[in-house]
């Protein structure tokens, strides 16, 4: 799980510097500087405010920033509670534990390539702005709240695989111990059938002392490892 734990870091450390360089380079290049003319009056002399069709575009734009904002936000977490995970399963060799972390490590690549896609949606939305077109922007605001609320649900995935993993790990400790789990979790594992009953005689034997309790427990862990 060493090579997980370092994956889901780089992703984490990288995610804001990709979606900066996402968003900057999809702007649309700045006009040179020309002589400002001035907008036509109106009566009385005070300037003509933007049409509906302006200001419609501005505000999708806007709207489209926003939900790039909050997909950003959630893939950020969703790799952060993956870590949680992979850090659970780091060096464990109990397939639950183990399908848990990669859940969710696959869970935080769902939610980055979302965010990613609402970054994108996003630009475009800034560039249909500047070009005043309403229907342009409204579209690409669309695409950009429809990859926020899929950044949203993968960072649901994501937690829910990480507090299934750190139950598990919870499980092997004294404060977390539930003797018919922790028993399904020896069942489970890759030991031979001699090595999972005897394990389970050994914590069976001692769970009424919380002494005794906590050194077979971790007896399990190393043994799983």
């Amino acid at each position: 799980m060493s090579r997980l734990a370092g994956l889901i870091l780089v992703l984490a450390v990288l995610l804001g510097g990709a979606f900066f360089w996402q968003w900057q380079s999809r702007q649309p290049a700045a006009p040179e500087a020309v002589t400002p003319v001035p907008a036509p009056a109106a009566p009385g002399g005070q300037a003509t405010p933007p049409g509906p069709a302006a200001s419609a575009a501005g505000d999708a734009a806007t709207a489209a920033g926003s939900a790039a904002d909050a997909a950003a936000d959630a893939a950020a977490v969703a790799a952060d509670v993956a870590a949680e995970a992979s850090k659970a399963a780091e060096g464990t060799a109990i397939p639950p534990l183990d399908d848990a972390a990669r859940q969710a490590q696959t869970a935080a690549e769902a939610a980055i390539r979302a965010a990613a896609d609402a970054a994108d949606a996003a630009a475009e939305a800034d560039a249909g702005a500047a070009a005043r077109d309403p229907q342009d922007t409204a579209t690409a605001a669309e695409a950009a709240g429809s990859a926020a609320r899929a950044a949203g649900a993968a960072v649901s995935d994501a937690t829910e695989a990480a507090r299934e993993a750190i139950g598990i790990d919870r499980l092997l400790t004294p404060e977390g111990f539930n003797a018919e789990k922790v028993a399904a979790l020896i069942d489970n594992s890759n030991l031979d059938p001699a090595q999972r009953e005897s394990l389970k005689t050994i914590v069976a034997a001692a769970s009424s002392s919380p002494a005794m309790l906590r050194s077979a427990l971790e007896q399990v862990r190393a043994v799983l490892r």
